[in-house]
């Protein structure tokens, strides 16, 4: 279960995810975080080629490759959260992603009562199976448990297990500044269409769903309190 949440700061690509495989170590903690400059993580066995590099460094965003599966996320006005549970007993990586998504969303709801989980079967084997446009996005799949509006994901996650741990980690869309990952992939720009009406389609960020700003930062404090609060757990800052 979780027993701490750490409020962390703005780093790079790098430097998140290495802090994130180390929370295997540490399991319990529920780390929440951002990303400066933005960056595009590929999932662990995604080919990088998907990525146009050139448009990429114009941007100057950076590029970072998860220690989970999934495929592209732009990490930029989001919340990310990652945290490390043991698979003890008769819990599986299932039972875990419900359990995580179940603490997110009840704080989630603080912004958003209207937020619910899916129930349809999973998406994923054949969205894994799909090349081309669609099947770049982490964002234009959906497993089971995940946290919708409507039938809009607000939260991507991913998993591995290493060592009887589950490491998870995800985005919680603050703004809709992910729907730019399509401008960055190596597509034509008929694919790019394709994908960027299939983002538009499958997530939807608390600023889109209110019709008005939310600011990362405030919702990051906000998120964390709340988790702390429901949880009756400890909320730590990063050094």
């Amino acid at each position: 279960m979780i027993t701490s949440v750490m409020i962390d700061h703005a780093r790079t690509g790098q430097d998140n995810m290495a802090i994130d495989e180390r929370l295997i170590h540490s399991p319990g903690t529920l780390r929440l975080y951002t990303w400066k400059p933005w960056c595009i993580s590929l999932g662990r066995h995604q080919n990088e080629t998907v990525i146009d590099d050139k448009t990429r460094h114009q941007r100057g965003w950076d590029v970072v490759r998860r220690p989970t599966g999934g495929r592209a996320v732009l990490h930029a006005d989001e919340i990310t959260y990652a945290v490390a549970l043991p698979l003890t007993g008769s819990i599986r990586a299932s039972d875990v992603y419900e359990y995580v998504h179940q603490v997110l969303v009840t704080a989630l709801k603080e912004f958003v009562p209207e937020l619910t989980f899916t129930t349809a079967p999973t998406t994923l084997p054949h969205h894994y199976a799909t090349a081309g446009a669609v099947a770049a996005s982490c964002f234009t799949s959906k497993a089971r448990t995940e946290i919708v509006f409507g039938q809009q994901k607000v939260v991507g996650s991913a998993q591995r297990i290493i060592d009887h741990t589950v490491l998870q980690h995800g985005s919680i869309l603050v703004g809709p500044g992910h729907l730019e990952l399509a401008n960055v992939l190596a597509l034509s720009e008929v694919e790019r269409a394709v994908l960027i009406n299939n983002l538009r389609q499958s997530s939807i960020s608390l600023t889109e769903i209110l019709n008005h700003h939310v600011d990362v930062d405030e919702a990051l404090q906000k998120v964390a309190t709340d988790i702390s609060s429901n949880l009756h757990i400890p909320l730590e800052f990063a050094v």
